[in-house]
């Protein structure tokens, strides 16, 4: 035997209180965007919120104000982001979840056939993703030592399109003359993409960017 559906108290208006600007006549839906409205966040925040959303306001479906889904970008990321392109003297910045993620987005500028220069004394992880892995997709690795320029330059093949080195060696911290380095690449084929990992070294001491890396 069934029982009657209860009836739902009629919930307060709380249109006039500051806790939320529109009511909605269905439970659910109140509890889902009571409060949330997107167009409340233009504070003047001295220090940046923290974004958690999923997704975005869109002005027309399709048609995002200025983000879809955090995925691609959120203002959290935008404010790490440009204050990191500023810190490398840099036009852009992107973020990524870890350093290997960052890694794998730049292999995506290579393609089968391509070559890849880079140093023995090199992050493990690095080093396992362009053996193990990069090496699936016909995308080939020499491993030389950096801070000898006459060693990169007889790595470089016809089918070289990246020099991948570190700025401070990881484990070993050799230094690399970043500025030599680029000046070397570049006189053999301006092409060639020359990645930096300043993992140890930051931004604070050398200015990746300014080389031309």
């Amino acid at each position: 035997m069934s029982s009657p559906a209860r009836k739902r108290q009629k919930r307060p208006s709380m249109e006039n209180d500051g806790s939320s600007t529109q009511t909605y006549p269905h439970f659910a839906t109140q509890a889902i965007h009571a409060g949330q409205d997107p167009e409340q966040w233009k504070s003047l925040a001295v220090v940046p919120p923290i974004s958690l959303s999923t997704t975005f306001k869109q002005h027309v479906p399709g048609e995002p104000l200025q983000y879809e889904y955090s995925r691609g970008g959120n203002p959290t990321r935008t404010v790490f982001e440009t204050c990191i392109a500023s810190l490398e003297a840099a036009k852009y910045a992107i973020a990524a979840s870890s350093g290997l993620a960052a890694q794998s987005t730049i292999m995506q500028i290579l393609n089968s056939g391509d070559h890849i220069v880079s140093t023995g004394d090199l992050y493990g992880g690095t080093h396992r993703q362009f053996r193990l892995v990069v090496s699936k997709f016909g995308i080939t690795s020499s491993y030389i030592d950096a801070t000898d320029l006459s060693q990169v330059e007889a790595a470089i093949k016809d089918n070289t399109k990246m020099v991948w080195v570190e700025s401070c060696a990881n484990p070993l911290l050799r230094m690399v003359d970043l500025k030599a380095l680029v000046e070397l690449v570049k006189s053999k084929s301006k092409d060639i993409i020359v990645v930096v990992d300043n993992t140890f070294m930051t931004p604070v001491l050398p200015e990746t960017a300014g080389t031309g890396s």
